[in-house]
């Protein structure tokens, strides 16, 4: 148990706490199947990989973590790892300095869940059908994943969707979103 503790926590260490990239790509503190490795699992995803910036070493983290016929939950993302491969670019696109910050991480021997928040601006082509202004963006995003044969299989998530769109511009919400998205946020 003290060994997994320690392997845990090295990896967590050598991945650091403010985000890590490509580089800092480390193997599973344990065997798959374990919270630990599971724990590794949204790390990798949510830490490792949003932020690398060089498709090929997120085509290699892919290829690693995400199981070839993964179900994505998110109708804006298409099916398969090759759905997250081709879909990854367009957020890089559109926000070259997109950046995300991983929260927290809870797993279990067959889930795992991530928060973590999405910062950017929006300077490229523009993402999902809003025109780029120069708009910052820092909202929230909760993943919940089932894990199969050591790979990230089936995948859920919450946006913080109204206060991503109100940062981007779109007018016309309801007024109790956007008093929500004018508070600081309380992470």
């Amino acid at each position: 148990m003290k060994r997994r503790l320690f392997a845990a926590l090295a990896a967590m260490l050598l991945l650091g706490s403010t985000g890590a990239f490509a580089q800092n790509f480390v193997e599973p503190p344990a065997r798959p199947g374990t919270v630990a490795y599971n724990t590794w699992l949204g790390r990798m995803f949510s830490e490792v990989l949003l932020n690398t910036k060089s498709q090929d070493e997120r085509v290699r983290i892919l290829n690693r973590i995400v199981a070839t016929d993964y179900i994505q939950h998110n109708p804006l993302v298409p099916q398969g790892r090759q759905g997250l491969i081709d879909f990854i670019p367009v957020i890089f696109q559109a926000m070259p300095d997109a950046r995300f910050v991983l929260h927290d991480v809870f797993a279990t021997e067959s889930r795992v869940v991530t928060r973590w928040t999405w910062t950017g601006t929006l300077t490229g082509p523009g993402f999902l059908g809003i025109a780029p202004k120069g708009q910052k963006l820092e909202f929230d995003v909760i993943d919940l994943w089932t894990v199969r044969d050591g790979q990230l299989y089936e995948h859920w998530d919450q946006f913080d969707w109204p206060r991503a769109l109100i940062q981007a511009g779109v007018t016309g919400l309801p007024q109790p979103f956007v008093d929500i998205a004018a508070r600081p946020y309380s992470r």
